[in-house]
């Protein structure tokens, strides 16, 4: 097999048959994804105006925000600890952390949404005070999406990689899709509101599917009550995981939370759009994040020459898998852009500035992954923390006056320094580089 040509330096054959089917598992599933996630948006934007479509983004951005607060970082806890639970024989800790974490969010849930909605209540916030009855509405919404991280990373860590990707790559959209298409019977033009209830709908909808998976596949574990807990520090962790996440999706959503002190609704939807398309760009890096953590967790004692061989291999197979996407990008975004709507192709600069920023995360590798999976979560926080605090000084500093283009060259400058400081980072605490850079490094026996 060609690709296994990138993957066989140093890599032994069953994590060789890991790397290669997870990945074309994932790229199956994803390819799908792609196709129906693109599909949604275009049913989506075509029923609606660009300001509705505007506001909708707008709401659910800042959904995407308060779910990972709800989390607190469980999503990321449950992936480090179920693994190292089944190969140790501790069913108890693995039932307990399950149902602690759904637990948790859950009740994390209604504070964060009730805190959320008498924030914008009693004080004026701009964008958010004046849309108090759509967030009232998407409030439930905030829950589904914790609900679904956290229960699709417990399949993922229990080895059912498929099934994990099912119902937010496959089902989520696909719902989407049918019930945009029967509410059109009914009401034939959408605006905010209305998209808002709609995608809390469908969130509900795949909540119930998932939880049910959940429970069918943790039933194979006995509970073991006279089993002792150990304190393992999971408070500590699960503090960081959540740092790391919240950073993570602010690092994705500040250029589209200041878009709107700068320009008008529209503009938020023909940046989503633009976001949409660059973000094929990391399709290579998602991919491989379905395998690689616990590989990476798994060789945490192994020793640097093994996870460099893991790292330099799986550096290559992201970047080789990106180029076509953004070839793809440069040569048809126009088009693409177009089939949105014209004002959609203003978006095409933003675009390809955006894409040259998310192939940076496959050309320098998988360097937060090692840091977040060999105990070095910290690090991963600090490097995000210094991305986030660059990405919000330039986007302040461009976006006034270069609108959307601004902001994805802020994108842009702000992926560049994280990269570099990951691969620094990296290099000094395990002596691992991507090969690419490999010249620029002394050589370590």
């Amino acid at each position: 097999m060609t690709i296994a040509r990138f993957i066989d330096g140093g890599v032994t054959g069953p994590d060789r048959r890991r790397i290669i089917r997870g990945t074309f598992n994932s790229l199956l599933i994803q390819g799908i994804s792609v196709a129906l996630v693109f599909v949604s948006n275009l049913w989506v934007v075509r029923s609606s105006s660009p300001d509705a479509y505007g506001l909708y983004v707008h709401v659910f951005n800042w959904v995407s925000i308060l779910s990972i607060i709800v989390l607190g970082g469980r999503d990321d806890l449950v992936l480090t600890r179920i693994p190292k639970y089944i190969a140790e024989s501790h069913p108890f800790r693995l039932l307990s952390l399950v149902r602690a974490a759904n637990r948790w969010i859950f009740l994390s849930a209604i504070l964060v949404s009730g805190s959320f909605l008498i924030i914008i209540s009693v004080f004026s916030v701009r964008t958010l005070s004046e849309n108090r009855a759509v967030f009232m509405i998407a409030s439930a919404a905030v829950y589904f999406t914790a609900c679904l991280a956290l229960n699709q990373m417990i399949l993922q860590a229990l080895n059912h990689i498929r099934l994990s990707q099912l119902v937010e790559k496959i089902v989520k959209p696909l719902l989407m899709i049918l019930v945009i298409g029967l509410f059109r019977l009914f009401i034939p033009f959408f605006d905010g509101r209305t998209l808002v209830i709609l995608s809390s709908l469908v969130l509900f909808i795949c909540c119930l599917v998932l939880l049910g998976m959940v429970k069918a596949k943790i039933k194979r574990y006995s509970l073991i009550r006279d089993e002792r807990s150990t304190d393992e520090g999971l408070k500590g962790k699960a503090f960081y995981f959540f740092c790391i996440s919240l950073l993570y999706l602010l690092s994705t959503k500040i250029t589209m939370l200041t878009l709107p002190y700068f320009a008008p609704p529209k503009a938020i939807g023909i940046f989503n759009i633009g976001y949409r398309f660059a973000d094929l760009l990391v399709f290579p890096f998602f991919l491989m994040h379905t395998v690689l953590p616990q590989l990476f967790a798994r060789h945490a004692v192994t020793g640097r020459a093994y996870t460099q061989s893991l790292f330099s291999e799986s550096n290559k197979l992201m970047t080789l898998l990106s180029l076509p996407l953004l070839l793809l990008n440069l040569l048809a975004g126009k088009f693409l852009l177009h089939l949105f709507g014209p004002e959609f192709g203003t978006g095409y600069t933003a675009m390809l500035y955006i894409s040259l920023a998310q192939f940076l995360s496959s050309f320098f590798g998988p360097a937060n992954t090692i840091l977040m999976m060999q105990d070095r979560e910290k690090y991963s926080a600090g490097c995000l923390l210094v991305y986030v605090l660059v990405l919000l000084a330039t986007s302040w500093w461009l976006i006034p006056g270069g609108g959307i283009t601004g902001g994805a060259l802020a994108i842009l400058v702000s992926s560049g320094v994280y990269n570099i400081l990951l691969a620094v980072v990296t290099y000094r605490l395990f002596g691992i580089c991507s090969p690419f850079f490999s010249w620029l490094v002394p050589r370590r026996v």
